[in-house]
């Protein structure tokens, strides 16, 4: 990110082929909408490249990037009300699924158990969707969460046990 302070436009083009997977998965959990994430995930990187001069080399890149992008999909969120207004298409979730699971298309069963989990976790107050999110898929630590969140790492635990009550109650059905 230094590079790219300094004008560097092939160091953006790493930064940005580096992390945008990343960066797109991470807002597909959050805004439970596969049809606007390449948008928001643009969204994101155009504001850390005009940002540039506020980044501080004491930050990890990782944590001020994903700050970016867990403000931007909350601005999305609360903007549209999308989830209140905007039906899920559950064929939508076949874009974030992770390439080295078995298709789920091919057993009814967890087809279903993926789709009442992925419902359940698309439920949750993106205050817990969050970190729950950095924690499970993106594997930060409850350091990283706190700073991309802003929170103190009390907050963090918190969050994640909350959310996981929440989820464990909502598919108790399943265990």
């Amino acid at each position: 990110m230094l590079l790219v302070c300094q004008g560097d436009e092939e160091a953006a083009r790493q930064l940005v082929n580096r992390n945008f997977a990343k960066i797109a998965r991470f807002i597909g959990k959050v805004v439970q909408m596969p049809r606007v994430v390449e948008d928001l995930t643009q969204e994101v990187f155009v504001r850390a490249f005009r940002a540039k001069d506020r980044y501080e080399p004491t930050a990890r890149f990782q944590t001020w990037v994903y700050r970016i992008a867990m403000n931007v999909a909350r601005n999305h969120l609360d903007r549209a009300e999308v989830r209140r207004t905007t039906p899920r298409d559950p064929s939508d979730l076949a874009l974030f699924r992770d390439a080295n699971c078995p298709n789920p298309e091919n057993d009814l069963d967890r087809s279903e158990v993926r789709k009442q989990v992925s419902d359940a976790i698309a439920a949750l107050p993106i205050g817990q969707r969050v970190p729950l999110t950095l924690f499970e898929l993106d594997e930060m630590s409850y350091e990283q969460i706190a700073a991309v969140m802003e929170i103190t790492v009390e907050g963090v635990r918190a969050r994640l046990l909350r959310a996981r009550q929440t989820l464990r109650e909502r598919l108790r059905h399943l265990m």
